[in-house]
């Protein structure tokens, strides 16, 4: 019996294999930084192959962009190398959506199973982070997106002679993640950092150390400029480019870009009728103003008794749904009533919020469809069919020309401003979106200047002012958030009715009473708006010192696999 269970279990094991786990034994990185800013990359990638992932080899995921000062810019990568197990292997370099990929390994030839040794040499230009007391090198060592765990991972940073090390910092773990489980060493030049823990799949280490300014050249002017100086004489191409691109813009602006006749702008003392206050800021603004809309609209939901705002915290915001009953919102607020305020409690502020985050981009698109096309107009084809036909002829003249001349120089200068002075000028207000516009600005005039000016019948054209009262304050306070003139509002509140300002406790705020009733609610406004960019997606750009960064921050990163 024994001997029949035996050979039953070892049939099942030839039929059905147990695939063994294909891993990254070690990736140690080498980093040379050199003065010019540039950096050289040496990484050896120990893999155990079992034919599963690993056949023919493995391929390195590289990111195309990165992150300067709020600009996307492009990596600059040049492959030096590539070798496994000591000899030089077969690669090639493609794109794949936002990953700059080498897929290393011969189509016709299968890996042995077992342990197999990459080394991927490559220089990636101007990657040293410039601050004002520093400078830094803030480096995303593995990448986040390996499809294998990793055991071992390890950077080796060499800085130029004479550099002295301020500050390290490591992150480890997956996107986002500041864990610290890494080990740092110093040995003369080389700084090591090395995991004590291993990556599981999709996980990392990203370093930062950063060091004394003076030693990292900052970008030379050759870098910036060397796509320009190309050959000389194509004089006429850009001359008769800049005629053919100002016809086209000139003649586009008088069919579309003319703004409708405007009325004249008085103090009014209502908002437009059936526009909310995140509607008003959009129209206003014609667009997005940092969060004000949000913030307006929230405010909004809690004067009508739908929430209750918890501010007292400056670092966060608490959110606490109620139930009122009788009260019709507009569509934009309902929206938000439903995807935001139906999940419970909500703290904004502590960290990343996926569920305020997608109910915020809801919310933003719904007001650009309700109130963008229809009250004004981008026109941006025209701007960019008229920057498409310069960039054809700058490129053209880029090719052609032998050398670079003052004339050129003065041409292309010439073709920007054209193509930014129409940018300006070509978007246009509708007739409707004027109307509106101008009934707004009229009703802001009031909310930011009514403690100031005598407002009469015959200076506002629209009748004596409204006595205020707590409701009328409490009314338009929303839309003096969404204008930006919340403070003015407040102000001419406290002094037409001091006692009320001074007894003022909504039920639907906690602020916190610190100094006058203004300044305490210009503080609730910001301290939601600082919640707000909490709980949004964060960018990688900043500095990875003083241990602000984490893994997956800063340049390089990726990750990759087998074929």
């Amino acid at each position: 019996m024994a001997r029949l269970l035996f050979v039953l279990l070892a049939s099942l094991c030839v039929a059905f294999p147990v695939l063994a786990e294909e891993v990254i034994n070690r990736f140690d990185v080498g980093i040379e930084v050199e003065t010019d800013g540039d950096i050289i990359l040496t990484e050896t990638i120990t893999v155990t192959a079992e034919g599963n992932q690993i056949r023919r080899g493995i391929f390195r995921d590289l990111p195309r962009y990165f992150e300067s000062d709020g600009d996307r810019l492009r990596y600059d990568y040049k492959v030096l190398s590539i070798q496994r197990n000591g000899q030089r292997e077969p690669y090639e370099t493609s794109t794949e959506g936002n990953a700059w990929r080498i897929r290393i390994g011969d189509e016709d030839h299968f890996l042995s199973r077992g342990e197999h040794v990459y080394v991927i040499r490559y220089r990636v230009k101007n990657q040293i982070r410039y601050f004002e007391d520093f400078d830094e090198i803030y480096w995303n060592v593995t990448g986040t997106y390996w499809n294998f765990p990793i055991l071992v991972a390890s950077a080796r940073v060499i800085l130029p002679e004479g550099a002295r090390m301020i500050e390290q910092n490591g992150y480890t773990g997956g996107q986002g993640d500041t864990g610290s489980a890494y080990r740092f060493s110093r040995d003369g030049r080389a700084y090591m950092f090395e995991t004590t823990e291993p990556l599981r799949v999709r996980e990392g280490l990203t370093i930062s150390l950063t060091m004394d300014k003076g030693v990292i050249d900052p970008p030379s002017a050759a870098d910036k400029t060397a796509l320009w100086w190309q050959r000389y004489g194509a004089v006429v191409i850009l001359l008769t480019s800049l005629c053919g691109v100002f016809y086209f813009l000139y003649r586009s602006w008088q069919t579309v870009g003319v703004d409708p006749p405007k009325g004249p702008v008085f103090a009014r003392y209502e908002p437009p009728m059936g526009y909310s206050p995140a509607a008003v800021h959009h129209i206003y603004h014609r667009g997005f103003h940092q969060h004000d809309a949000l913030i307006a609209t929230l405010v909004n939901l809690g004067i009508k008794g739908f929430v209750e705002i918890d501010a007292e915290d400056k670092k966060k915001t608490v959110l606490t749904p109620k139930t009122a009953d009788g009260e019709t919102l507009p569509i934009e607020e309902r929206l938000l009533d439903r995807k935001l305020l139906s999940h419970g409690t909500m703290t904004l502020g502590d960290k990343y919020n996926k569920t305020f985050t997608t109910a915020y981009m809801a919310f933003r698109k719904r007001v650009s469809d309700r109130f963008g096309s229809a009250y004004f107009k981008w026109n941006v084809g025209y701007t960019i069919f008229a920057v498409l036909l310069s960039g054809a002829a700058i490129a053209w003249a880029i090719i052609q020309a032998p050398g670079w001349t003052l004339a050129m120089t003065l041409l292309v200068g010439a073709l920007v401003i054209l193509n930014g002075v129409f940018m300006y000028l070509m978007p246009a207000p509708t007739p409707k979106g004027q109307d509106v516009r101008t009934e707004i600005e009229g009703f802001k005039l009031y909310l930011e200047k009514a403690e100031k000016l005598q407002l009469n019948a015959f200076e506002v054209g629209s009748g004596q002012e409204p006595p205020m009262t707590v409701e009328r304050y409490e009314k338009f306070l929303p839309y003096a958030i969404a204008l930006g003139v919340e403070e003015p509002w407040t102000k001419h509140f406290e002094k037409l009715l001091p006692e009320e300002a001074a007894a003022y406790n909504p039920g639907w705020s906690h602020m916190g009473r610190h100094g006058s009733f203004a300044s305490m609610n210009k503080s609730m406004v910001s301290t939601m708006s600082s919640a707000v960019t909490s709980s949004m997606p964060q960018s990688s750009s900043s500095s990875g010192s003083g241990g602000g960064g984490f893994s997956g921050g800063g340049g390089g990163g990726g990750g990759g696999g087998g074929w």
